[in-house]
């Protein structure tokens, strides 16, 4: 037996190198490697990287629905810098998890339900496919996790947060200040309100 192991243990270390490469290659190809952490909850890349080009998908059909007088108006005649448009998603995504995490603590199981029942509403709408596509360039799957369920878990929570005589943007803020923010690129950072960009 240790013959057989001094024998093969070049090909056994090998083929394990090999084996690990296209695992992490995997993971990184299906974006499944954490952008940041909020308080211990890992928002993926995949996410992020959905989220990004919806955001730029829905930016250039804004621009398009705009005449020429109205862009000069804006001033918003050129393309996003895609720096900010992350730095605006990353800032974004941070403050889904906290509110879905506050929105789970205040409704617990009946969150879900409450949930489902405001997209099942949104969901009768025959255009909403057609609307996803070419509003944010999602299927309507990806259009309903990315866009509605975060969208939901907020208005629950504004909701249930007015019951008890407080402001969401109140709320936001305070959590956004008390909350252990981790950014995993060299190109953001945390400043306990919003991603910003590293100079």
């Amino acid at each position: 037996m240790k013959d057989w192991l001094r024998q093969y243990k070049p090909y056994v270390i090998f083929s394990a190198i090999i084996l690990s490469g296209f695992l992490v290659f995997m993971v990184i190809s299906a974006g499944l490697y954490p952008i940041a952490s909020v308080n211990g909850h890992l928002v993926s890349a995949r996410t992020f990287w959905k989220n990004y080009q919806a955001d730029a998908v829905y930016y250039q059909a804004f621009l398009k629905s705009l005449g020429p007088d109205d862009l000069k108006k804006t001033g918003q005649n050129q393309p996003p810098n895609t720096l900010e448009i992350k730095r605006l998603v990353l800032t974004k995504l941070i403050e889904d998890v906290l509110i879905s995490k506050e929105a789970q603590n205040e409704l617990g199981n009946d969150l879900d339900s409450l949930v489902k029942s405001r997209i099942d509403k949104v969901d009768q709408n025959p255009d909403l496919q057609k609307a996803a596509e070419g509003i944010y360039g999602l299927a309507l799957s990806d259009f309903k996790q990315e866009i509605l369920v975060p969208l939901a878990k907020e208005e629950i929570l504004t909701g249930r947060l007015f019951l008890k005589g407080q402001k969401f943007e109140d709320w936001l803020s305070d959590t956004k200040k008390t909350s252990h923010v981790s950014v995993f690129s060299s190109q953001f950072y945390w400043d306990g309100k919003e991603i910003q960009v590293q100079q």
